[in-house]
């Protein structure tokens, strides 16, 4: 039912009864499982639509996270030498 126009990649949290799936469709989509749920007698305590952050699309895209730099916390220009000139 979930998988139907979207991915087989779902997942399932069982500590916090949160099943994931990502799918295409936006909002469209969301409410027709939600008709679909209705329809099979299944009870929703909560549903939401969550869009993609740039990380879940370097993930898509690479197939690994993004890595951060060793110490992100510096301003820019940190690690530059400074000197005087004579």
């Amino acid at each position: 039912m979930l998988t139907r126009g979207g991915e087989d990649d779902w997942t399932l949290d069982e500590h916090t009864r949160r099943l994931t799936v990502p799918s295409h469709g936006g909002a469209e989509r969301l409410v027709q499982v939600v008709r679909d749920f209705d329809e099979a007698g299944i009870e929703i305590d909560d549903i939401g639509l969550r869009r993609p952050t740039l990380d879940d699309v370097f993930l898509a895209l690479t197939g690994h996270a993004a890595e951060r730099a060793a110490a992100d916390d510096e301003p820019l220009g940190a690690k530059m030498e400074t000197g005087r000139r004579t």
